[in-house]
């Protein structure tokens, strides 16, 4: 019997309190969110999630999402990390370098 994968608003969710508040309780339960996720599903469907409900011109956003990234997949935080490098805002441009490997 298959698992039907959790709705993208559920996915939005936990990015969204991963990434956005600025208290670390919240930001950790909502890394917890996504991590409870089938992980295929979510390298999946991420990145277009993403692109919907974060705004990666803020650095404090685009870096939480790094750093979830980095809890999921290297080639994940790669890419991310190309989208940071093309950003006009010196603190997204610093938070890209920051993740390179």
């Amino acid at each position: 019997m298959h698992q039907r994968p959790p709705a993208i608003d559920d996915l939005r969710s936990a990015i969204q309190s991963a990434c956005q508040p600025q208290n670390v309780h919240r930001i950790v339960a909502g890394r917890q969110a996504v991590m409870a996720m089938p992980r295929e599903w979510v390298l999946q469907s991420i990145e277009q999630t993403v692109a919907g409900c974060l705004d990666l011109s803020d650095d404090w956003q685009y870096r939480r999402l790094l750093e979830l990234a980095g809890q999921l997949d290297d080639d994940l935080v790669r890419r991310f990390v190309a989208i940071g490098s093309r950003s006009d805002d010196e603190n997204v441009l610093e938070a890209a370098r920051d993740f390179q490997k």
